[in-house]
């Protein structure tokens, strides 16, 4: 952002564009990061929805009851 930045602002201060532009330019831009940003964010929970989390949640549960007891002798009963 900052040279994008600092290249408009250069442009004013060699007469190539009105300051006007200048804003309208970075406003453009910032307009465009969040935007960029909003699809990320959709991107991202639009690919958590394709998992099936009941499933995942239940792997999970399966998983603890296996690995725990193990952990448990192997800490001594510890855990």
């Amino acid at each position: 952002m900052q040279s994008d930045r600092r290249a408009i602002l250069t442009l004013v201060a060699l007469g190539r564009i009105t300051p006007a532009e200048a804003e309208r330019l970075l406003l453009a831009y910032n307009a465009d990061r969040g935007s960029i940003g909003i699809m990320v964010i959709t991107l991202t929970l639009a690919c958590f929805a394709q998992f099936d989390l009941h499933a995942l949640s239940m792997g999970a549960t399966q998983v603890a009851h296996h690995v725990l007891p193990q952990l448990t002798d192997l800490f001594g009963g510890i855990l």
